[in-house]
């Protein structure tokens, strides 16, 4: 009788073996199992990163607008809350804007410039990540008037804010003032470009205050009158036009 065509206990798996593959699977598993474990503290970290960003980040904003004042210590407490954020959402614009919120207001309220340069290396960063941020853009220009620096790069991100973010509120509040204010050192080109902000800023009401507010402060009213959407705020603009002294300056 004709033997077997294969050796069939060479083709047996040894005991050793055996053990040998079974272990490995159990490394294997518990190396997946351990990897998940670490992904979902890092997701649980992640989101309570966004969390804490977004509560420091309403504060900020509200003492940065002046619609309310930290308490003893809390600007200190905040910030260290904002650039731990920092360092684990590297890559995200918004907690880095609040931060740079933040050092302004601190800056304020200290009267140190070392606050203002950390506003400016913080919106430096957003600028590497997203060059075209207009709130970082309309940040930068504030701070440049705000410090009285307002240089040919002051200008440039001028342009460039008018040209990226004209309707937004957040550029409205903070440019607009600055428009108003050295109207009259900017160039023909930048007014012209300038005029669809002012006149978005003036069809609502929160936005037109400050403007308005500002245009008596520089005493410069007549030039933003081709930028009324509207006729109540032409007749306003006239009032003010009228009540303010040397309102007629170009």
């Amino acid at each position: 009788m004709a033997g077997p065509l294969f050796n069939t206990k060479a083709h047996k798996t040894s005991p050793e073996t055996g053990l040998s593959s079974h272990a490995g699977f159990r490394v294997l598993r518990y190396s997946i199992m351990a990897l998940g474990v670490i992904f979902a503290i890092m997701c649980a970290q992640t989101g309570t990163a966004y969390v804490a960003a977004d509560v420091a980040s309403d504060k900020t904003q509200a003492w940065f607008d002046g619609d309310s004042l930290p308490a003893p210590g809390e600007i200190a407490s905040i910030q260290q809350q904002l650039e731990t954020i920092n360092s684990v959402l590297i890559d995200d614009a918004q907690v880095k804007l609040a931060l740079a919120r933040l050092y302004i207001v601190r800056g304020q309220t200290d009267t140190s410039k070392i606050y203002y340069e950390a506003a400016r290396k913080v919106l430096s960063d957003v600028g590497l990540i997203q060059p075209s941020h207009y709130e970082a853009l309309a940040l930068q220009i504030f701070l440049d008037d705000f410090e009285d620096t307002f240089t040919q790069a002051s200008h440039t991100d001028l342009v460039q804010v008018l040209n990226v973010g004209p309707f937004e509120k957040a550029v409205q509040q903070l440019v607009g003032p600055v428009l108003i204010k050295r109207w009259g050192e900017l160039p023909p080109d930048i007014h012209q470009l300038a005029e669809p902000l002012i006149k978005s800023a003036l069809r609502e009401r929160s936005t037109k205050e400050i403007l308005f507010h500002y245009m008596q402060q520089y005493h410069t009213v007549t030039p933003f009158m081709c930028c009324s959407p509207n006729r109540e705020t032409s007749a306003q603009l006239r009032v003010l036009e009228a009540t303010t002294p040397n309102a007629v300056v170009q």
